[in-house]
This record gives structure tokens, C-alpha cells and sequence, in this order.
């Protein structure tokens, strides 16, 4: 079965202060806890970390491939703009392509994570093993 371009489940993510805060470990002067810290550094609002959008990313692909992600899966990431406490993010993904590999198959998939706005943050690609030829 051709599975080029099957758009994946998205995923929404509110990002919160306090999501931020238990990724981040709280601290004074710091862009991501320190609100009045943020805005001297000319940001509106405090920066979630970056490896959040990687972290959702890897729940996308986790919810699609399963085992065959976790275990042989590969994930690379560009973040290409802010993402802010209180922005909602939508975590996207489309196939790109399938290919044989040591016996199994290797699903590719475009993945990019979008604010509220629908401005990319974060664009990158995502592989792993179709899961019926890795049962758990």
C-alpha cells in the first residue's frame, strides 16, 4: 500500500508557564522561568525549550509506528522560530516515503511543529519501522 503523503494525527500542545517550569528547572534570570528576565532580553514571554517541540515530535511518531520508532527510529530537527509560554502548538506530520531496509520497512515522515498563528517552529524528519515487523 502507497502511504505517501498519509497525513498523521496531529497532536496539540498548550504550552503553559508551568510546563515550561518542570522542563526547565525554575532559576532566576533565565529566558525560559524568569518572566521580567525574558522581556530585558527582548522576548514577549518566556521561551519554552526547544527540545519540548522535539519531545512532542517523538509522541507523534511514537502514537504512528509504536515500538518501531522507539527502537529504531531517528529524528531530526531545525527550530526556526520562538515558541512562547501560552502558545498552543500543533504537531504535524506527513509520510514522505517508505523504503527496505535490513529486511523491514523504514517509514520517512516530514514533521514540523506550528503555533497558534500557523507559524512553523520547528520542521524536521522523523523515521522509524513499520510496527508489524517489530510486534512488541
Amino acid at each position: 500500500m502507497n502511504t505517501s503523503g498519509l497525513a498523521l494525527p496531529s497532536l496539540q500542545k498548550e504550552m503553559s508557564q508551568r510546563k515550561i517550569d518542570a522542563y526547565s528547572v525554575v532559576r532566576p534570570k533565565s529566558i525560559h522561568t524568569d518572566p521580567d528576565w525574558a522581556r530585558q532580553k527582548e522576548f514577549r514571554a518566556p521561551l519554552a525549550q526547544a527540545m519540548m517541540s522535539t519531545a512532542y515530535v517523538s509522541e507523534l511518531m511514537t502514537r504512528f509506528l509504536g515500538a518501531g520508532f522507539v527502537r529504531g527510529g531517528t529524528l531530526s530537527m531545525i527550530f526556526i522560530k520562538p515558541v512562547y509560554a501560552g502558545d498552543r502548538l500543533t504537531v504535524r506530520g506527513v509520510v514522505k516515503d517508505k523504503r527496505r531496509e535490513d529486511g523491514a520497512t523504514r517509514v520517512s515522515v516530514d514533521v514540523w511543529c506550528e503555533n497558534q498563528h500557523g507559524e512553523k517552529t520547528a520542521i524536521g524528519t522523523a523515521t522509524g519501522l513499520e510496527p508489524s515487523e517489530h510486534p512488541e
